[in-house]
């Protein structure tokens, strides 16, 4: 079961709603409540490894267009 497909998918799914969620917390924490569209925005990312930089950056971010610029 591991090795399937649909098993990883899912796995993956959970990891980038994960660290959206940190994204935001944290996002939240320093910049306040995101906007509606900037969330919006947000949830069409996918790239894990593009995710992983978004959360990283939002520690340093000083407004939340920075973060969605991560490339």
């Amino acid at each position: 079961m591991h090795e399937s497909d649909t098993f990883l998918m899912i796995l993956e799914e959970g990891e980038e709603k994960g660290i959206r969620n940190s994204i935001l917390a944290v996002g939240e924490e320093r910049l306040g409540t995101p906007e509606e569209s900037l969330v919006a925005q947000l949830n069409l990312v996918t790239d894990l490894d593009r995710l992983k930089r978004m959360v990283r950056r939002t520690a340093k971010a000083t407004q939340w267009q920075e973060i969605l610029d991560t490339p």
